[in-house]
């Protein structure tokens, strides 16, 4: 018996089998995206950007008129930092009259050549400008308190930066321009009781040399330890001392200040106190390095503490917070603090920050 034909007009049409072309053909274009997305980052992180950005300050003397600094943050000891030629090129012929680094320039892995060859670099650049240096949470401890087999208080790190041409900022330290004033402090202090401090210290050391502590193995390390904070909060002291209320105030810090603790210390600060929060011209900061990971036109993906697609308002460029502007720079490598490794569309970057009491 022959074959029935089919008169029914719905009847399914029997499916046509896709050959592999199409499978193959979007494979290709998924692996060359992936691909080009690789070379393009690549190519971005081997770029440093050179960023500017004015401070505005009211009442800014003009002789203080485009003071800048050169803010440069969380090098992790990346080997960009003996890239002497690469650092002439890219601040050929930019005036700045000091440079802050905000920690994190050596890394958990203690390597500080990088960091030395910058600070040469940049001595070699501009050699009356003075560099001031402070840590970061993955530096290796700036002050050593135990056992190490040297008479030294200062890391083997700050000491040969300090040889290079930086200024270890752990006291307040006055740049004179003109007949004003720059100071540049470790923000911690501005919450420090430093006569309190000073006079804790101070007894200490005392109850120490009652104890005979100074002249054994470990208890020395620690005494020495306690000599130096001393001495550097002494130092504090006096500087605060010798600060005028049209002096400008620059804090280095790494970790960005969070906007309530600035509020916090801005509301319980004395107003007839010259060093304290309301008299803070500026922030600078480091840590996030951009949020690390980020997708163009988004911003980072993902930030600890502050969860997925946190925008960069708290993460990089300036912020304002009641009025202290502060500046957390892009950086220049990567960071543990993120589980992702390297960067990925955040090309590293520097900033030069200019004074100004113009408004545009």
């Amino acid at each position: 018996m022959g074959r029935k034909q089919n008169y029914y007009i719905f009847a399914p049409e029997k499916k046509k089998r896709r050959g592999p072309g199409c499978l193959i053909l979007l494979l290709a274009v998924l692996f060359a995206t992936v691909v080009l997305s690789i070379l393009a980052n690549a190519t971005l992180n081997n770029r440093v950007n050179l960023l500017t950005e004015k401070v505005r300050v009211m009442s800014l003397n003009q002789n203080l008129e485009n003071f800048t600094i050169l803010h440069i943050s969380d090098l992790h000891g990346h080997e960009m930092g003996l890239q002497a030629d690469m650092w002439r090129t890219l601040l050929y012929g930019k005036g700045f009259s000091a440079v802050a680094l905000t920690g994190d320039m050596v890394g958990k892995d203690g390597d500080y050549s990088p960091l030395i060859s910058l600070i040469k670099t940049l001595r070699q650049i501009k050699a009356d400008v003075p560099i001031y240096l402070i840590a970061g949470d993955d530096d290796p401890p700036p002050v050593i308190s135990t056992l190490h087999g040297s008479p030294e208080v200062l890391a083997e790190w700050v000491r040969v930066a300090q040889e290079a041409g930086a200024v270890y900022l752990d006291r307040p330290v006055a740049q004179q321009v003109g007949r004003f004033t720059v100071w540049f402090t470790p923000e911690y202090l501005y919450s420090v009781d430093i006569p309190g401090m000073q006079e804790s210290l101070t007894r200490q050391k005392q109850e120490m040399e009652a104890l005979g502590v100074q002249y054994e193995g470990e208890g020395g390390a620690s005494y020495r330890a306690l000599c130096y904070r001393l001495e550097a909060i002494t130092a504090s002291g006096e500087a605060v001392k010798a600060m005028k209320k049209d002096d400008l105030q620059v804090a280095l810090t790494h970790f960005p200040l969070k906007a309530s603790y600035v509020r916090e210390m801005v509301e319980w600060a004395q107003s007839e106190e010259i060093f304290n929060f309301r008299r803070l011209t500026l922030v600078l900061a480091g840590h996030y390095v951009g949020g690390q990971w980020r997708l163009p036109g988004i911003g980072p993906i993902y930030v600890p503490e502050q969860g997925w697609f946190a925008g960069d308002a708290s993460i990089v460029g300036m912020q304002r917070i009641n009025s202290i502007s502060q500046y957390v720079s892009g950086g220049l490598a990567a960071s543990d603090y993120y589980p992702m490794p390297g960067r990925l569309f955040n090309a590293p970057s520097i900033s030069l920050l200019s004074f100004t009491a113009r408004i545009e």
